[in-house]
């Protein structure tokens, strides 16, 4: 919701329509500010399942330990008991946000990009412990001492369709595009890693939509968990096809030293990037878009000692953090060194 009103101010503002953008960024500051107070819970490092109250947490507390009891999860019931035991010293109508389930949407403030960077790297280290070999589980109590090495099938377990105990592409994907918003790629390429095991474990060419087996096979988010952090953040192409321009934003993974993105759709344009690490030249990217007439901004999170484009010393424009280079035509060389 709050992405959404960020959104809607940015569109109303580019029609032209100043008094309901300014409405709209009102309501998406108000939402990003109470996001990162109200549903911040610092003891557990995680932002809230719920805005619940005492009376209403113990009662689904008490339904949390009965799941986890008949699921053999005992280190989730002596968590959840002694969270029933902080949360009973509360007034019973106290309202405030709370962590019971460990659910995959207390990452979506990461995902948006709205918590504030030490809140992110916080619940990111949070939500790292939730995982097996193919992703984030759904509900994080769900998860055992096994689940570390636990590459079986998921589906061999289960008489009926259920989400209990599930990992799925669409956590895993939100964690994956979380971590990369904050500068970690490493990190997010793991979960990427996590994912790809599935791929093609019972369905040839695809993924299931509960790792690695078992639900349905056709899902939207599975391309949207391994796209966006690939184009949006790794390549960094960030389009603004209403302008006819692109913003590129490359934080490639240490070991990505030879890599492109190849003829990428972005409006009436066709955009490939090209990046090597060659021992003389630094990091250098090749940019080519088939419209010349395009803009496209590059920019880069560090300063440089040297920066060339197609062979003689650039203009950058500093930026808070690193700098812009504008780019113009059809083909680019930049070295940064």
């Amino acid at each position: 919701t709050q992405q959404a009103f960020a959104d809607m101010a940015e569109m109303a503002g580019y029609m032209g329509e100043a008094e309901y953008s300014r409405r709209c960024m009102d309501i998406a500051e108000q939402l990003k500010k109470d996001i990162n107070t109200r549903f911040w819970a610092p003891a557990f490092r995680s932002y809230a399942d719920f805005i619940g109250t005492t009376a209403q947490t113990l009662t689904l507390i008490d339904d949390a330990i009965v799941r986890a009891d008949t699921l053999g999860k005992p280190w989730a019931v002596a968590e959840l008991e002694q969270t029933r035991k902080q949360i009973a010293k509360l007034p019973a109508d106290q309202k405030q946000g709370q962590v019971v389930h460990h659910n995959w949407v207390v990452n979506t403030p990461m995902e948006t990009g709205v918590a504030d960077t030490a809140k992110a790297l916080a619940a990111l280290a949070t939500g790292s412990r939730f995982v097996n070999p193919f992703g984030m589980f759904v509900t994080g109590i769900d998860r055992d001492d096994s689940a570390g090495s636990d590459e079986g099938s998921f589906a061999a377990r289960k008489k009926t369709f259920t989400y209990v105990g599930a990992v799925m592409t669409l956590p895993t994907g939100v964690q994956a595009i979380a971590e990369a918003n904050y500068g970690r790629p490493e990190e997010s390429l793991d979960y990427l890693r996590r994912m790809t095991r599935s791929f093609g474990y019972a369905l040839p060419g695809s993924m299931y939509e509960v790792s690695p087996d078992f639900g349905m096979i056709v899902q939207a988010w599975n391309v949207y968990a391994l796209a966006t952090p690939i184009v949006e953040h790794y390549f960094g192409i960030r389009p603004r096809a209403f302008d006819r321009a692109v913003e590129l934003h490359p934080l490639m993974p240490a070991h990505w030293t030879d890599v492109s993105l190849e003829r990428v759709i972005v409006g009436d344009n066709e955009l490939s990037v090209y990046k090597t690490t060659e021992a003389a030249n630094g990091q250098v990217f090749r940019v080519l878009q088939k419209d010349p007439e395009w803009k496209i901004a590059f920019f880069w999170p560090d300063s440089s000692d040297l920066v060339l484009l197609n062979g003689q010393p650039a203009r950058i424009v500093p930026q808070e953090h690193g700098w812009r280079l504008d780019l113009t035509g059809a083909e680019n060389r930049l070295e940064i060194r």
